[in-house]
Parts: structure tokens; sequence; C-alpha cells
């Protein structure tokens, strides 16, 4: 049995960037959503993802070919396919539902109702992998599922720029409607994949190459799309090529990018905590809509962003706790 991974202050940085990608990706998600259909939309945004990567890992082979003219790639394994398989059908699935959900509904309940892997990711991971949890993890997740709330539901109503008072946000919270209706079901549906998948990830990021298996995931995903996008939606060209610059964004970026440091990342970091620090998502759909629309944020909303922030410190400052108690460095060295 492998030992239990430490929380390290390197990892949950490196998630908080992943999540402030992710956060900015919802608003060119929905954009995008606007010219394509879900499959079309993912599945071009997966190759872009591939194909970026299979680049920088030509780019970093012909280095390594320069320092050292005897090196060769590393084979592909059965774990390296494995892997790739597993991640990329998940993230397919996951990912066609939570467009769906942004195409039929609010992107701040998909948003909200994403994010409850914060509380799927250490109750799978207990009954599959029988992970154990802390209570700082446990409590952490709660107050990072009502930050959420505030954030994401409570904020977005018409009548959340009158709140003064905590009776104005009790009365606000009780005229809430979340009725399960299918933009709330696909995004339910949506979380329980992604904490499959970090929970995947979990397992396998210690054993196969980060950009490989990102590389792989992608290519899984764009692969199981293509009949989707070709018998069922069929995009035109023009249509494509008007939703390029969000497509570019979400392949470059929010897959090239931020899905590979989530494989970096959440190998040296436990999938409960990884969950937790990549709740940070929602706060940064929010700031990038104060940055880049010039948006303002209520009183819920603040109290929903400080409610996360509260959540990770909880989490963070466990570890450094638990790090003092056993006399380890935060790297668990």
């Amino acid at each position: 049995m492998n030992a239990p991974k430490r929380n390290t202050p390197v990892g949950s940085l490196i998630l908080a960037l992943v999540s402030m990608i992710w956060g900015f990706s919802f608003a060119v998600q929905k954009t995008a959503g606007k010219t394509l259909l879900p499959f079309s939309v993912n599945t071009v945004r997966f190759f872009i993802g591939a194909l970026t990567l299979s680049l920088f890992s030509l780019f970093r082979y012909l280095v390594r070919r320069r320092r050292d003219p005897a090196c060769r790639p590393a084979p592909f394994s059965r774990t390296d396919l494995v892997a790739g398989a597993i991640c990329g059908t998940l993230l397919f699935v996951s990912s066609a539902l939570q467009q769906f959900s942004l195409d039929e509904g609010d992107a701040g309940i998909c948003a909200a109702i994403t994010t409850l892997y914060i509380v799927f990711v250490p109750l799978f991971g207990a009954i599959v992998f029988r992970k154990r949890i802390t209570v700082f993890v446990v409590v952490a997740g709660v107050i990072a599922l009502a930050g959420t709330f505030f954030l994401s539901v409570l904020g977005e109503l018409p009548g959340a720029d009158g709140v003064r008072s905590a009776s104005d946000l009790l009365a606000l919270a009780r005229s809430t409607d979340l009725s399960l209706g299918r933009p709330a079901l696909f995004a339910l549906l949506c979380s329980i994949g992604f904490s499959f998948q970090i929970l995947s990830i979990d397992r396998f990021a210690p054993k196969v190459d980060g950009i490989r298996l990102a590389t792989m995931e992608f290519l899984v995903s764009g692969i199981l799309g293509v009949p989707f996008l070709v018998f069922r939606e069929r995009p035109a060209f023009s249509d494509v090529v008007a939703a390029l610059p969000p497509l570019l964004y979400l392949g470059l970026l929010s897959c090239g990018v931020a899905y590979t440091l989530q494989i970096v990342g959440q190998a040296k970091t436990p999938p409960a905590v990884a969950a937790v620090v990549m709740s940070l998502e929602a706060v940064f759909g929010a700031l990038g809509g104060i940055w880049f629309l010039g948006e303002r944020m209520n009183a819920p909303e603040i109290l929903g962003c400080a409610l996360i922030f509260a959540a990770v410190l909880t989490v963070e400052l466990s570890a450094l706790h638990k790090t003092e108690k056993t006399g380890l460095s935060p790297s668990g060295k």
C-alpha cells in the first residue's frame, strides 16, 4: 500500500493557479457555447490541448536530445495507456455534462453545483479507495461549500445587491429556488464525474509523466467526441472560426496548461485537500467578472469569497500544524 501523500505548499499553489485559469474559463466556455454546440466546443478544445502538449513534449525531447544524444523517449507502458483511457473518458463525460448545464442554465448555479466535488471527493475516496480524511478537511469542505453557495447562488439573485444585514441575507436564502431541473441535474452528474477524475489522477499522477498523461487524456476525450461532432452536431467551419478566440483559451490554457498543472499539483497533494483548494475556481470566476467585465461584487459574493479563502487556509494551516508536531519539512522529507 502506498504511503499517504502529505499536503505541500507547492502543490497547493499550483492547484490555486489551476483554479484561477478554470475560474476565468466559465465565461469563456459560455461564450463559445453561443456559437457551437456542447460536443463541438469540447472536442475542438481537447484536440487543441493535445496538440499543444504534443508540441511541448517534442520541444522538451529535442532540448534533452541536444544535451544528451543518447536520450530516447520512454516507451508507452500499460499504466500510461490505462491512465489515459480512464482519465480521458471521465474528462469527456464530465465536460460534456458541464457544457449542457451551461447551455441550458445559469453559470453561477452550474459553478455552485459543480463544486460539490468538495464533498464528493473525500466521500468517494473514503468509500472506494479507503482514503482517510481529517476533521480539518471535513470542516474546510463544509465551509467551502457554504462559500460557493453564497458566491454562485445567492450572489446571483436579483435582491442580492440590497443585502445589508444578516436578516437580509437569511431572507434572500429563503427565497432561493434550488429545484433540480435539467441544468442542475447535468451539473450534479458533472460534479460526480469530476470527483472520480480527481481521484483517478491521484492514483496515476505519481506513476505517469504528467505531460504524457495530460496529452493522452485530451486525445482520448477528443476522439470520444468526434462521432457526436460529425454525426450529430455537424458545425459549419465558419462557426468554428467565429468561436476560435474562446476555443484557443479553452484549449491552450484551460486544457493545455491547467489540466497539466492539476496532474503536477495533485502528485504533491492529497485528493480531499486538492478539492478544497480547487474550490477557489468559484472565487476567480467572480473576480474575472470584475476585472474583465466591469462587474461589482455584492455582500453575499464577498462573504462567499471570504468563506472559500477561510476553507483553503484551514487545510493549509492544519498541514503546517501537523508538520510542526512531527518535525517534518512541508515536503514530507
